[in-house]
């Protein structure tokens, strides 16, 4: 898995979770957070439905929460984006 997938696969999967947007985890919650998150929905597969869903469903909650998912991401894992 390149490393671009492996930081969707991430985001998507923290996005998911429950953990509450605006919220700073560190890295090893970050971690624990996203494998937990990638078995309860059976896949990175599975965390990109629930977060397409969220799109159809919530567009700006949505937006909120993938920026989040993806700050935290980038600051736990490194990346600029």
């Amino acid at each position: 898995m390149s490393a671009t997938m492996l930081a969707v696969a991430r985001t998507d999967a923290l996005f998911v979770s429950p953990l509450p947007t605006g919220s700073r985890p560190q890295r090893e919650e970050v971690d624990a957070t996203v494998r937990a998150e990638v078995r309860r929905h059976r896949g990175s597969r599975g965390c990109a439905a629930e977060v397409a869903a969220w799109y159809g469903e919530a567009p700006e909650y949505a937006v909120r929460r993938m920026t989040w998912a993806r700050r935290v991401v980038a600051t736990a894992f490194g990346g600029g984006r």
